[in-house]
């Protein structure tokens, strides 16, 4: 079986030219819509918009355009005025097959998340948006950045962890990198695990974080929204990726 590759879409145009391409798992990615207007990345973490409607906005038309390919989409689970419950009955209506929590918590550190957990709007809910999901007949994929975190998706439910390493920028992946989806993969059990952000912009260097015994797969957003060549970076990361990945249930 080939290794998985997913890749975040913001409009239909793009979720067709990554079937095309070759794509396994497509997401409806509510910061892929920002990037389409020339903000970073890390504008999804910013209360610019509303997560959940960007996501669900965007939604339809990428499930119209993946042509049978599986689609999942983020969730902001934290989201108090717009219940997961609520956000999850919408994206089944419109045939998505899973979500995916982000924004994620998990990327914040200090007194706001303190102050978050505090508030019982942290990271729990997005664990348990995996249960919540699975309850529905949708995949559950969960980002995570700790052990603990990968742990504690996969005993509710989650089909995939998605390593994420953090914002996506240039640079070679370090010892830290390679330690961190070692443990990941360990506390995700027979889970499959898929590599996401950080060092992971050139495809070149995704093997070397493969290490002692690591398997995963590959989920890209930026590095394939930017590709001058799309056909070719996706030929280029799947080629990485089947030198050391997994699958796993994408229906």
């Amino acid at each position: 079986m080939k290794a998985l590759l997913a890749a975040a879409a913001g409009d239909g145009d793009t979720a067709r030219r990554l079937v095309r391409a070759g794509v396994d798992v497509i997401v409806a990615y509510h910061s892929s819509v920002l990037r389409r207007r020339g903000l970073p990345s890390v504008a999804g973490l910013l209360p610019w918009a509303s997560a959940n409607e960007l996501t669900l906005g965007i939604a339809p038309e990428v499930v119209a355009a993946a042509g049978g390919r599986p689609v999942l989409a983020t969730v902001c689970a934290n989201d108090a005025l717009r219940p997961p419950d609520q956000v999850l009955d919408e994206l089944a209506g419109h045939g998505v097959a899973g979500v995916l929590n982000a924004p994620t918590t998990a990327l914040l550190s200090g007194p706001v998340r303190d102050a978050l957990e505090d508030a019982g709007l942290g990271y729990r809910r997005e664990v348990e948006l995996m249960a919540l999901a699975r309850d529905r007949g949708l995949l559950a994929w969960g980002y995570a950045c700790t052990p603990e975190q990968a742990a504690a998706l996969v005993a509710h439910g989650a089909d995939a962890v998605v390593a994420h390493l953090g914002i996506t920028r240039p640079g070679a992946p370090t010892a830290e990198h390679t330690a961190a989806l070692a443990a990941m993969a360990q506390a995700a059990g027979t889970v499959p695990l898929l590599a996401h952000g950080g060092p992971l912009t050139d495809p070149a260097a995704f093997p070397r974080t493969g290490q002692d015994g690591v398997r995963f797969g590959f989920f890209g957003a930026s590095v394939f929204e930017r590709a001058e060549d799309l056909d070719s970076a996706v030929t280029a990361w799947r080629r990485a990726v089947e030198q050391n990945g997994e699958t796993c249930r994408t229906t």
